[in-house]
Parts: C-alpha cells; structure tokens; sequence
C-alpha cells in the first residue's frame, strides 16, 4: 500500500466509496468521469477507488445509477456479484458516451446500440431516464433518417434487416412519445413512415417470426430430416424465411457468451408505423346514423354497417400505446417491476435463436391468458395488383408509399377465450401433410374437419377428430385447474410435482439422442423424463461452490445473506399439467352489427410462444358475401399488464395473405399489443396487414 503523509489519506476506504457515492446521486444522470478528479488526487486515493482494483465500489455505483431486477430476475442471482456489475457498468457508461457524442457515424454505434437495446429491455425508471438525457431519442431519429437504407445497392435498392437496422428501428420505437410525435411537422413523420414502410408489408424480405409458422411441432429435428424446405421466389429469394443462428454474442453480467437473437425489425417498423398514423384520426363520414339506435329508427336495424358511434369509438383507442417514462418503487414488492413485463420478449431472443434446437425449459415464451379479452384492430389490405408488382420485381420501386400500394383499411373485433389441455388428456393433433414442413398453419395447426364445441358455463372446450375426443378446460386467473398428481403422466414419471430446471439443463438436453432413446408423445412428458433423468446431479449442482465468485463481494446487506447456492442459476416450479393451449372467440353482437360477425379458433406454439388464429364468417350468408377466411399468427409483445404487441400474418381465401396486426388492451390501464408475421408459403399473391386492440375484462 502507498504511503502519505496526508490526513486524507489516513480515512478508511470506506469513507471514500461513500464520498464517490455522493458525487454520482448528487446528480443521478450525469457521467461516472465526475469522480476523475477524486482518482487524481494522489497515488493513495487511486489506489483504493480505481476501476480495476474496487469492483465492490462500481457494482454499488451501478445499483445506484442502473436499474438491476431485471438481471437477476432472468439470469440468477450471480448476475449482482461485484465484478459482474462494474463490468457491465462499464458497457453501459461508454454506450452512453457515445451516444453522447452525437456522432452517428462513430465506429462504437452498434455496440452502443446493444447495450441501449439492454438497457431498455431491463428499464425501470432508471436506465431510461439515463438514455434520454444522453440524447439516445434524437441521436436514433437521425440514424434511421439518414443510415437506414446504407448500403442497399446489394439488396436492390430495399433496406437492409442488418443488426444495426433492427436495433435502430426498436430504440426509435422505445423512445417514442406522444409528446415527440406531437412535435414532429407531417413532412419529417411521414418521411419515418415512408422509410419502415417496407419492413411492415414486405414479408417475403423481413420475417415477423422466429421460425416461420407453417411449423407447430418444435425444434424441427423432432418432426423433419432437418432440411429447411424452402422455395425461391425468382425476385426476392427463398422463402420462407429461417432466422437460425441470428444472434449477437457478448459478455452479459456473468455470462461470458451470451447469445442474444438479433430483435425482428418488421414488430418494430408495425409500432412505429402505427404510432404516428394514429396521430391523425379516422374520418367520421356525416350521413352515417349517429346511433346504433338511430340506426333502428331509420329503418336499418337489420343491417350491418357503423354508425358514428362506432367510429368515435375506433379513434377513442389508441392503436399503440406509448412506453411509460415512469419510475418504479423496487421496494414495492406487490406491484410487478415494468421490466417483467418484457420477460417473455426477452426469452424469445435469448433461447429461440436455432430451430433445430429446443426453447429454454426454465424460461416461459408466452404467459398463461395473455390472448383472453376483447381486441379491436383496423386492417390494411394493398390491392392485388400492387402487391403482385412487388413481389415480382427485384428493385425497390421509386415510388414505394402507402398511395402507391392503394391500401384499404377496415376495422377488426374480437373477444377471446383461452383453454388448456391438461394432462392426462391429450391434445388435438396437429394439421397438414405431417411432413416436417407443412403442419396445417392454413387452420391455425388445427387438422382439417375437426368438429369443436365450447360449453362456456362448464368452461369446457372439446375437439372431435377421427372419433377421439380432446379435452380442454378454460383459462380462469386466481384458480386452479384440474391438474391432479395422481393422474397427471408427468408427476407420476417423476415421481413428484416439483420440477427444478437448471441453469444448464439445456447442455443435458442437446447431448440427448432420439436416436438412442425412444421418442416421447409429447413435450411435457419430454420435460418431465429430462427432469427426472437429471434428478442425481441436481443435488450435487446445489452443493457446489463457486471458488471465484467466493472470493469476491457480492454486495449484500445485513438483512440480504449470500447463499452460494444462487451460484447455479435454477427455477423451481410445481407441474400444472398444461400440454397445450387453444383460443376460441367471436365478435361482439355490437361490434359485429357495425363491421360483420366473425368467429375464431387456434391455439399456441410453445416453442416460441408464437399465436395462430383463423377467422371465419359466424354464417353462411356472410361467407357468400366474398367475406372469407383469414389466418393471423404472431406473438404478443410486452406482457401481460402494460403493453402487449403481437405479430400476425393473416390470410384469406383463395390467396395467402400476410397480416400486420397491432393491438391494444382497454383496461382501466389502458395497454396496448401488437401482432406481425409473415406467410409462410412461397405462392403468395396478396399480404395484408392489420392494427388491432385489446380489451381485456375488468375484474
């Protein structure tokens, strides 16, 4: 230790790590080189405070500039050892710097834009707030106006769904605000539409899926040879379109590789697209009736057609809702952190990046009634015509705007129910020509001629196919199912209920071969077979210490004990029995009255989370009126409780369009979802898309 003959520098380190402390709240946004005078002081002070040699000191500056639930939440406790956090404060300050640069053209642009995308994936009132003051909204407004299209010459003149695009797009998309889009001139918004334009309808180029959703049965080497079918469309390429291996490699808190799949441009091209159309309300035409009961009095009671009424309602929901800016109290423990919200979203990218390999068992994809409620959405059809062109030419067109595309719109209702197959019962099979490539996606994974029937008092829903009977029970919040451990198939393997996934059950798996052990019917038996084939070594896990991390300071409290037993990352759950998940729903009569009557039915792929529904008129005589059958499929975006965002393709009837559907729940909270996903068929004719809303039941 250096010696001084200064008082100063007689104080305990301590002391010191408090005074840097009060430097960095004094003000929370400022840059951490506030405490470069301090380091400078003498050869003493830097001794004890610098970087490489106090990483406890930096991880209490991360917790006090960052926000860290998160982390912890999605990858371990081991996440908030000392080390761990002064690295990635480390990460997070220079992508801050550099952004405070302003330079769009910095060579540290995408590693910034990495750690931002991180950063706001984990945000919960700090990290954001952060960002902004370093000028991240107006810095990525600049990137997507002026690098967007960078280097399209290869791609004939069509942008490039390149990593740095697709965060780009997503960091716009996070730091949009009303208040900015009120701000914007209509010349600079729908130069922004103008430019996501063809992320939003062109899905042949920018997949709205992780794997293309002509596939239910996950990974692909459990129902294929593991070739990718695909075909070539002369002007565009193959198709569909597979994203396998699309990730970013970095070291994240402890993990030294961690592979995070690069985010799908088109969701969010969808919301910033739909952001700024909504900023300009729908017409209301005056010689519609006011009311539906005017309606009825003029003598079109019987008819379907809106009122006024019914397109005030359209522009009184918003189609997409913005990310809130507001903090969140991390000592409230009843009120779910903001970040939660995007869990599921997360997952996704971090565990289903490689379609011949199966999804994170610890991890949850998609969240248990997340579908049920009302939706309200607006459809953009382009003419065939103008699609068509599209399709089969190489090079951008010049012209390439929504007049050009004479794009049609119309309003979509529908309320939605969810129901689980719960073991041991066995779920529908899957559809198609159950050959690895085609599994019946044309009814929503649902085969051909199967018979349904809802009992919604009975909360039953039950699919009748080739004389078997598959039962599902409804989705209820607060309750539980009918899962029994006497007779679930699940518990009974195992022994027990209790199923522990670790951190690297994953590793387990992938040496596992269908070739040298018998295939399993089904994923939960899979999960539950795995579980117990492991159940030796789960007890020997727990005991292990990790010698480096034992040596370091994890930065716990009195209250906050360190048990080395958090070294290895794992999840506890209890068997629930769900082996798979399906939606039935309608229009409302009301809705129905003003835009059609509609009913809808599919169901959930686990692996990813992805959702599939068919729409198909509610009588014969609709469907005589050319109305048809559409097809959605996508995910929902951002939870459950504050924003949901679910990517649809949807498609009618004889052609196979693409949907674009954002939509928005109407709760007291008044959150919103999107929905995109392209078609998977190589003989598309028309893609459409779509924005919808949700309303989910206040309880």
């Amino acid at each position: 230790m250096l010696q001084s003959s200064s008082p100063l520098c007689r104080l305990p380190a301590e002391l010191f790590e408090n005074i840097v402390l009060e430097l960095i709240s004094h003000d929370p946004t400022s840059s951490t080189s506030t405490i470069v005078p301090l380091l400078q002081t003498c050869q003493h002070i830097n001794a004890i405070l610098a970087f490489p040699k106090n990483s406890h000191l930096y991880s209490r500056i991360f917790r006090s500039r960052f926000d860290s639930a998160a982390s912890a939440r999605r990858l371990g406790a081991r996440t908030h050892h000392s080390r761990h956090l002064a690295h990635q404060l480390a990460w997070y300050s220079s992508a801050i710097k550099c952004i405070r640069r302003a330079n769009i053209y910095d060579q540290g642009v995408l590693d910034a834009f990495w750690a931002s995308f991180a950063l706001l994936s984990e945000n919960d009132g700090k990290n954001r707030r952060h960002l902004e003051e370093a000028g991240l909204a107006d810095f990525v407004d600049e990137f997507v106006r002026k690098r967007l299209y960078e280097d399209n010459i290869s791609t004939n003149g069509w942008p490039n769904e390149s990593p740095i695009n697709c965060l780009a797009l997503w960091l716009l998309w996070f730091t949009s605000t009303e208040e900015r889009l009120k701000a914007e001139t209509p010349a600079r918004r729908n130069e922004l539409i103008r430019l996501v334009l063809p992320f939003v309808i062109v899905p042949f180029r920018y997949p709205s899926a992780y794997t293309p959703h002509n596939h239910f049965i996950m990974p692909l080497t459990s129902n294929s040879d593991g070739h990718l079918r695909q075909s070539i469309l002369p002007a565009h390429g193959a198709f569909p379109l597979y994203r396998s291996g699309t990730a970013h490699t970095t070291h994240f808190y402890d993990r030294v590789d961690l592979e995070i799949g690069i985010p799908l441009a088109s969701t969010a091209a969808k919301l910033i697209f739909f952001s700024r159309r909504q900023v300009t309300p729908i017409g209301i035409p005056i010689h519609l009736p006011l009311t539906r009961q005017h309606a009825i009095q003029l003598g079109f009671g019987d008819q379907i057609g809106p009122t006024q009424e019914d397109v005030h309602e359209l522009n009184q929901h918003r189609v997409v809702k913005h990310v809130p800016a507001t903090a969140w109290d991390d000592d409230d423990a009843a009120v779910a952190s903001p970040s939660s919200q995007l869990d599921d979203d997360w997952y996704r990218l971090t565990d289903c990046i490689y379609p011949m390999e199966k999804s994170s068992l610890k991890n949850t994809h998609y969240t248990y009634g997340s579908a049920t409620g009302l939706w309200q959405g607006r459809i953009l059809v382009p003419t065939d015509n103008a699609f068509a062109t599209i399709l089969q030419n190489v090079q951008m067109p010049e012209d390439f705007t929504e007049q050009q595309l004479f794009l049609n719109a119309a309003p979509l209702f529908m309320r939605l129910r969810e129901y689980h197959c719960i073991d041991p019962q066995d779920p529908v099979p899957t559809g198609g020509a159950n050959d690895g490539f085609n599994d019946g996606i044309s009814n929503a994974w649902i085969p051909d001629g199967v018979k349904i029937h809802e009992d919604i008092q009975e909360g039953k829903l039950m699919f009748q196919h080739h004389g078997r009977v598959h039962r599902y029970e409804a989705y209820r919040p607060g309750f539980s199912n009918s899962h029994d451990e006497a007779t679930c198939r699940g518990c009974q393997f195992r022994g027990t209920c209790d199923i522990i996934y670790r951190e690297h059950d994953d590793q387990f798996l992938a040496e596992r071969s269908p070739q040298e052990e018998p295939v399993v019917d089904d994923d939960a038996q899979f999960l539950e077979d795995a579980s117990d084939r492991f159940d030796a070594v789960i007890d020997d896990v727990f005991r292990q210490k990790d010698d480096e991390a034992m040596d370091e300071d994890t930065d716990t409290t009195a209250s906050d004990v360190d048990d080395e037993d958090d070294d290895e990352y794992w999840v506890e759950r209890k068997c629930n029995g769900v082996l798979d998940i399906a939606l039935v729903g309608e229009t409302d009569f009301n809705h129905g009255q003003a835009w059609n009557h509609y009913k809808f039915y599919g169901r959930v792929r686990e692996w990813d989370g992805l959702v599939a529904l068919v729409r198909i008129p509610s009588h014969p005589h609709l469907a005589a009126q050319g109305l048809g059958n559409w097809i959605f499929s996508g995910y929902i975006v951002g939870g459950t409780q504050f924003r949901r965002h679910l990517a649809v393709p949807r498609r009618r009837r004889p052609w196979p369009p693409n949907t674009r559907i954002l939509i928005r729940d109407d709760t007291p909270r008044r959150s919103p979802l999107i929905i995109t996903h392209p078609h998977p068929y190589a003989t598309l004719l028309l893609f459409t898309f779509s924005t919808l809303y949700r309303h989910v039941h206040q309880l």
